[in-house]
């Protein structure tokens, strides 16, 4: 049994929040962390390049990067957030005007900690976003960042976006995105993200899967999901004509008391990634499930087929930056410390306590990611 010294610290055994909806859904390193009493360092090499992945670039805010250049990669983040986590924040939530400034100079300090620490990539799977404060961002980053077009759940749009009703024009919104630009720069969406709020799947969010799957097909970008039911997504995505080894369903932990299923282990068979990144939040996933669930996975020959990430995202709220688990009902007072960097200085320190290996991390972080995004296997 994992004892409490070995996983992220968190607070709190209930569960309500933007993934809760989950629940009612869902019954040889390059990689070397260094222990040096409380501090991690991340020594970081190339993988070993092929030449498909030589070929092949990820599209960053910053410009194309080259696939064996993506190093350590978050996949599933957050640069800005626009609504509180809360039922009681329901909606879509702009930044204030005033804030804005301090918005950036703090997203800036997140990625400055996440590169000192050894965290190379995060992929931002925000497909609303102020592209103006992205830009600001990323030139003083020293982190890629792999922006998002497509579509997040309805009720967390801002109006203009969840008004779209029309899959030929969700679907034109994306291919510009992802073949011209986003919102009037030349920054092309290096990833689709579709989202699940009802489920069966409601007639607005088919449409948005179908669109994405045409736009994957036309592109090749691969898609991201926050996941409320993954098998019911992966049949409609594939049914549509998505590959799926370019497809990842985030979340797929939650709820599931450490037991992947038959039902998503039917899904990695047909070579489709699952993301969890509920480190340190055991109202969503305790830890000895979540360590269950990563190890069943890898015992059954999947390695090569998770993602770990932080989720990380937060709000203003009277002025104040609250990280999700902050609030009602869970009020984790560790909630701030999952950060970006929060992957290098507490999870993977846990997970090798746990007895995962920095080859089992590494797959999971660096060579997972860059075959996502740039091999077929």
């Amino acid at each position: 049994m994992t004892s409490d010294s070995e996983r992220p610290k968190s607070a709190g055994s209930n569960a309500l929040s933007r993934r809760a909806f989950v629940r009612t859904y869902l019954g040889g390193s390059t990689f070397l962390p260094l222990a040096l009493g409380n501090n991690l360092a991340l020594l970081g090499a190339p993988l070993s390049r092929t030449e498909k992945a030589e070929s092949k670039t990820v599209s960053t805010l910053s410009g194309p990067v080259r696939c064996e250049s993506l190093g350590t990669t978050l996949m599933h983040e957050h640069v800005l957030w626009f609504s509180g986590p809360m039922a009681a924040n329901p909606g879509h939530t702009p930044i204030p005007d005033d804030l804005r400034s301090d918005t950036v100079e703090f997203v800036v300090s997140l990625l400055n900690e996440a590169a000192r620490v050894g965290i190379n990539t995060i992929v931002d799977v925000t497909p609303q976003r102020p592209m103006e404060l992205y830009q600001q961002i990323a030139q003083r980053s020293p982190v890629n960042i792999v922006p998002a077009t497509g579509f997040y759940r309805r009720e967390k749009l801002p109006k203009w976006m969840a008004d779209i009703d029309d899959e030929g024009r969700m679907e034109e919104r994306m291919l510009r995105e992802a073949t011209e630009g986003m919102d009037g720069t030349n920054i092309r969406a290096g990833i689709i993200k579709v989202a699940q709020q009802h489920s069966p799947l409601s007639d607005w969010e088919k449409k948005v899967f179908r669109a994405a799957a045409r736009v994957h097909q036309k592109t090749g970008l691969p898609i991201a999901t926050h996941t409320g039911n993954a098998p019911e997504q992966f049949e409609v995505l594939t049914r549509s004509g998505v590959d799926p080894r370019r497809i990842f369903f985030s979340h797929v932990d939650v709820g599931r008391k450490g037991k992947p299923g038959d039902q998503l282990l039917s899904i990695v068979k047909e070579g489709s990634y699952l993301e969890v990144d509920t480190f340190g939040q055991d109202f969503y996933t305790p830890w000895t499930d979540l360590v269950s669930f990563l190890r069943s996975l890898c015992d059954a020959g999947f390695a090569n087929r998770i993602f770990i990430s932080i989720d990380s995202n937060w709000h203003w709220a009277d002025g104040k930056k609250v990280f999700e688990g902050a609030e009602a009902p869970n009020f984790d007072p560790n909630a701030s410390k999952r950060t970006y960097a929060y992957m290098v200085t507490d999870a993977v320190p846990a997970l090798l306590k746990s007895g995962f290996s920095k080859k089992e991390i590494d797959t999971f972080l660096i060579e997972n990611p860059q075959r996502f995004f740039c091999a077929s296997d």
